[in-house]
């Protein structure tokens, strides 16, 4: 049996409770995987990784190229099969986007990997850089920074993730953008298309690496932050 795998550092409760401590570097992951999503040390913006090549989409709007050196405390990549059929879809709003996506999935107990391209009205934000004691996430999202573009040509990323998995990451859907010319992009607040281009990549593989943080080994991971998690993930506060 093919295994194609979701490869992920760290878990999503770990980084909810403030453990920003990157541990992956750059180079590293992207022995692991081309396509994927994530954030980077110190919470410094939002990680898209896409053809390879690892770009931040940071809280002053600007999106940058990260060096082999940079780390990153919590990601997920895979090595994404291009040779997956490509197909169109629209809708206008990201409700409708999850809705339809789901309906295409084989079943919602697999791990996907998305890739679109397109034009695109799109609202992202991103955090600022944190410094140390780190404060959780809940309350480090309340000074996040949101964009909106309107008629963007660019790509989303996004991993989907099974309900089984909560507390190690995000159930459903979990994506990222980046415009064509790689100068805006950040974590999907709002989204609308027509006519987008996307490939779908099921995977059915999943390997786990785990930090080495004295916050790691101490904070409380049993803690249910299902719901602060769905504020963070979905808030927008303009």
């Amino acid at each position: 049996m093919k295994i194609n795998k979701l490869y992920q550092v760290s878990t999503l409760n770990d980084l909810m409770l403030g453990d920003y401590n990157g541990t992956c570097t750059v180079e590293e992951l992207l022995h692991h995987g081309d396509t994927g999503i994530g954030t980077y040390n110190g919470l410094d913006g939002e990680a898209i990784i896409i053809n390879g090549k690892c770009y931040n989409g940071r809280a002053n709007g600007e999106v940058s190229l990260m060096s082999n050196k940079d780390t990153l405390p919590f990601t997920t990549v895979t090595y994404f099969d291009e040779n997956s059929k490509e197909n169109s879809i629209s809708f206008d709003s990201i409700e409708t986007f999850k809705a339809l996506l789901d309906k295409k999935l084989e079943s919602n107990n697999y791990f996907y990997m998305i890739k679109m391209e397109g034009k695109f009205t799109v609202r992202v934000r991103s955090c600022f850089k944190q410094e140390k004691p780190y404060e959780p996430l809940y309350k480090v999202a309340k000074d996040q920074r949101e964009f909106e573009y309107h008629d963007i040509e660019g790509y989303v990323v996004g991993v989907y993730c099974p309900n089984y998995v909560e507390g190690m990451n995000l159930p459903g859907w979990h994506i990222h953008f980046i415009s064509k010319d790689f100068t805006k992009g950040g974590h999907i607040l709002k989204l609308a298309g027509e006519n987008v281009k996307y490939k779908l990549n099921k995977l059915n593989g999943w390997e786990l690496v785990l930090p080495e943080t004295n916050e790691f080994a101490t904070n409380n991971l049993k803690e249910d932050l299902s719901q602060k998690t769905q504020a963070v993930e979905g808030s927008s506060h303009k």
